[in-house]
């Protein structure tokens, strides 16, 4: 999805894993099979707790970084082309 959205406004997103607390055993599967940049989340700045997220939560944030939606890969799986483009449109729409 990345490079489906820096071909229509290149520079503008910018999209992070956010790994949990207690999971960095998995970050080099994790890295292995992604080319996104990712973050491992830890007690002191506790992301997953501080901001409620579930398993699988992709925020998107606006221009201002304040949320503006949150969609779950697990409910709405990518490989269904309806999903995709759900959250394709989330991010377009959240684009300054």
């Amino acid at each position: 999805m990345q490079a489906d959205l820096d071909a229509v406004m290149p520079g503008v997103f910018q999209i992070h894993t956010v790994n949990a607390t207690g999971y960095d055993v998995g970050l080099p599967d994790l890295f292995a099979i992604s080319n996104l940049p990712g973050l491992q989340d830890d007690s002191t700045n506790n992301v997953w707790s501080n901001w409620g997220v579930t398993y699988r939560d992709v925020y998107i944030l606006d221009e201002h970084n304040e949320l503006y939606s949150v969609y779950n890969l697990t409910t709405y799986g990518l490989a269904t082309q309806a999903n995709y483009q759900a959250l394709y449109d989330l991010f377009l729409a959240a684009a300054p």
